[in-house]
């Protein structure tokens, strides 16, 4: 992987339909749609389920960064900067579990009218998807079915949005693979727990960078650069160094060696 150089998707056209003018389609109830984890789209599952442990966050943070964005122009009342520590620490956690804490989210956001906006199913399912992550569960890939499917939902232009995902996900997989295959999981073992220490970190500029050309040679320094610029005393969702080593980290907290 080292020698091979992946050239990353652009994203400035998802951002521009962030953007747009075009009113979001939402409606009371709604929410409910996006927080279900019992939805069934196997097609979409067969393609989120073929990227890394690791990379499921990535996809995760930028998904959710796209549904902050596009939802913040809608509900202006409410401040979206308030997820930023969040988002952050979600990209912390695309290097390692190990410097996320457990998110808490104790607000159903809703409109003047009472209905309950996109940022509730947005953060309910990271909710869960990192309390499964840090327990190293095998079923993480789920989540991104939720989030997908909301995020698409909130875009005005959604074939544009189809392509781009489907060529996130295809270089994603390329890049990112990942290093099980849910036929050869025991279904009937909840116990079961999966080792991430081989899975590769992800930096956020493999989403948003278009100019990023992804090796692990180039990423080295992205991500030292990210972990170094992280405030973990003022960000209530990291780990300090301490807490890191005392959770098991192997290397030096907040350093890609």
């Amino acid at each position: 992987m080292a020698n091979k150089i992946v050239s990353v998707m652009d994203i400035k056209p998802i951002l521009d339909l962030c953007d747009s003018q075009l009113e979001i389609e939402w409606k009371s109830g709604l929410h409910k749609k996006f927080n279900d984890f019992l939805l069934v789209n196997n097609r979409l599952f067969a393609v989120v389920s073929k990227i890394g442990y690791k990379a499921v966050i990535g996809v995760a943070a930028t998904l959710t960064e796209l549904i902050t964005q596009r939802t913040k122009r809608f509900y202006p009342d409410i401040d979206a900067q308030q997820f930023a520590p969040k988002i952050e620490s979600l990209w912390a956690g695309a290097i390692d579990p190990l410097y996320l804490k457990t998110f808490h989210f104790g607000y159903d956001y809703r409109d003047g009218d009472g209905v309950i906006i996109p940022f509730y199913p947005n953060w309910h399912v990271i909710i869960y998807l990192i309390g499964d992550y840090m327990e190293n569960s095998y079923y993480t890939h789920n989540y991104l079915m939720n989030l997908s499917m909301l995020a698409r939902h909130l875009m005005p232009n959604k074939k544009l949005f189809d392509n781009w995902f489907a060529e996130t996900m295809r270089k994603t997989t390329e890049t990112f693979p990942c290093l099980y295959d849910y036929k050869d999981l025991n279904r009937n073992d909840y116990e079961a727990k999966y080792d991430c220490s081989a899975d590769i970190p992800v930096p956020r500029e493999f989403f948003f960078d278009s100019e990023f050309q992804y090796s692990e040679d180039t990423a080295k320094p992205v991500l030292n650069a990210f972990l170094q610029s992280l405030d973990y005393n003022n960000n209530p969702w990291l780990c300090t160094p301490e807490e890191m080593l005392e959770k098991g980290f192997q290397g030096t907290p907040y350093k890609v060696g």
